[in-house]
């Protein structure tokens, strides 16, 4: 019994200070607040800079920019672009591994779906994303890699997406 009056204690409270903290304004105002701290929380999934195996140099946001990576016997993983979002992006992803040995693999993940993009002959991978709301991440997948990497990821008009 102590146990529910404590639970039901614990709800009261929670949702009193939601209400307190929920000023019912303009919903473009609302949007902007769930926007920011949806921001917030994908920010914690990037690689930190000092963390990466390469080089990022951001453009307008966290989801577009340029990477690139010289790694020897490199293993791991670099979250490069992305982030949690409540808006809807179309993104252009391209780009050259060059292997000397080991593996590196470019991976989507949009929202709970992860999907590894495919190189041709020459190392050169590109598709064109829709990315809904919620988390979507571009990664690198290091396994004994030694070689490079070049990764660019822009914005696109709305056309379509591969992905």
């Amino acid at each position: 019994m102590k146990k529910i009056i404590t639970g039901a204690l614990l709800l009261c409270m929670v949702l009193s200070f939601t209400g307190c903290q929920f000023h019912y304004g303009k919903p473009s105002e609302m949007l902007e607040k769930l926007e920011g701290w949806a921001e917030n929380l994908g920010q914690s999934q990037i690689t930190e800079e000092e963390d990466l195996i390469g080089e990022r140099i951001l453009s307008e946001d966290s989801y577009v920019g340029r990477y690139f990576a010289d790694g020897e016997d490199e293993t791991g993983k670099d979250v490069v672009f992305g982030g949690a979002s409540i808006e809807k992006r179309q993104l252009r992803i391209y780009g050259t591994i060059t292997t000397e040995s080991g593996k590196a693999t470019v991976r989507i993940r949009q929202n709970w779906d992860v999907t590894e993009l495919e190189t041709d002959e020459e190392g050169n991978f590109e598709t064109n994303l829709s990315l809904d709301n919620g988390g979507n991440y571009i990664m690198i997948n290091y396994e004994d890699f030694t070689g490079t990497i070049e990764l660019y990821s822009e914005y696109e008009e709305a056309e379509g997406s591969t992905l």
